[in-house]
């Protein structure tokens, strides 16, 4: 090799600088990780050492956490770092994107966040039962150790709801305590007068099924949310919302020419140790439990028990919600998203009803 194309090897003072500027970064990122905990009310309790080195942190009420410095302010940053041999200083791969294009992963402590939301809520609950035209009759006991109330509606129905207002700026996402009025408290709180206002559009829904020669197979509740199964005058299998199929020409999705969902021969129960969800899907049903594991966290499978007969997937869903429901047993988000301390029941009821109406049929627990 000849000596121009030799790399020459670094002097003692590019080393020193080198070295230098490696130290002086990382000590930038621990004055901004010390900013940062400060700002979001937390107190530093051990050593800060180096920006892969764990640091404990408490807040103010005494909970706790532990983070590495890089991970917390910028998690895919952290997992491109490693630590350089000679000591505290850090390499990362070349082209990565600057640190202002990642997302902080330090926030305030979640438990005392959600006390603070929770006791808002508490707090603006007569204005919330005024604005939804709800007359406070009476305290009463709630199961989900959340305060609760009777009420009446303008129209003369009293029902039990949770004592907080679910349109309290600032909720904690992930959690609606039980909430009778839909996401967010979005909807009507009476569930009476919510039946009420959507039975024209179940009437409407059957009306148009007869008109085209679809007979609807599934028993039909009160809910415009529910999806049914049809099948057309052709002899087209097809599944659809009924709030879904009133926006449609034809009910059937084969006859008007759209790609049909194929039927659900998959039922599962995922969680993650805070919420538990059961639920249906087709296939292998690997696809619906990636999504679960990317959108919520849901990564951890105790039932997945595929290749069932048409319709038994529907009906083992139908048996748990149902279950859940009639023992008072409501989501903390959406219509399937249950706290993860019912999963025994969950998985009890799924277990049941396979027992009683699939025997013979060869399935996997997974633990």
């Amino acid at each position: 090799m000849s000596d121009d194309t030799q790399t020459a090897a670094p002097s003692p003072e590019d080393a020193l600088r080198s070295a230098r500027l490696l130290a002086r970064a990382e000590a930038a990122v621990m004055a901004l990780f010390a900013t940062r905990a400060y700002e979001l009310g937390w107190t530093v309790r051990s050593k800060l050492s180096g920006i892969l080195d764990h640091v404990t942190l408490s807040c103010d009420a005494g909970h706790s956490t532990q983070v590495t410095p890089v991970t917390a302010l910028h998690p895919k940053l952290g997992s491109t770092i490693i630590q350089a041999p000679a000591g505290s200083a850090f390499f990362m791969a070349t082209g990565m994107t600057t640190l202002g294009a990642f997302p902080k992963a330090l926030e305030e402590c979640e438990h005392c966040t959600r006390k603070r939301w929770e006791e808002a809520a508490r707090a603006s609950f007569a204005a919330y039962a005024i604005e939804t035209d709800l007359r406070i009759l009476a305290d009463a006991a709630s199961p989900n150790g959340y305060p609760a109330a009777e009420v009446r509606c303008l129209h003369g129905h009293e029902f039990t709801i949770t004592a907080m207002n679910p349109r309290t700026p600032g909720r904690v996402p992930g959690s609606t305590y039980g909430f009778t009025t839909g996401f967010d408290g979005a909807d009507d709180p009476c569930v009476t007068c919510r039946g009420i206002s959507q039975t024209p559009k179940l009437v409407e829904f059957r009306r148009r099924a007869r008109e085209q020669d679809v007979m609807i197979l599934d028993a039909m509740s009160d809910r415009i949310a529910q999806t049914v199964r049809l099948c057309c005058v052709a002899g087209h299998l097809t599944s659809v919302g009924i709030n879904t199929g009133l926006k449609r020409e034809l009910l059937c999705a084969r006859c008007r020419g759209a790609g049909v969902r194929p039927e659900p021969t998959v039922y599962y129960v995922v969680t993650d140790g805070v919420m538990v969800k059961p639920g249906i899907s087709s296939g292998d049903g690997r696809g619906r439990l990636d999504t679960h594991r990317v959108q919520h966290g849901l990564g951890q499978v105790r039932r997945l028990i595929t290749d069932l007969p048409v319709g038994a997937a529907h009906d083992v869903e139908r048996h748990v919600l149902d279950c859940l429901a009639s023992q008072g047993i409501r989501p903390v988000m959406g219509s399937e998203y249950f706290d993860a301390a019912h999963i025994d029941r969950v998985l009890e009821l799924a277990d049941g009803w396979f027992a009683a109406n699939l025997p013979n049929f060869p399935w996997t627990v997974t633990a």
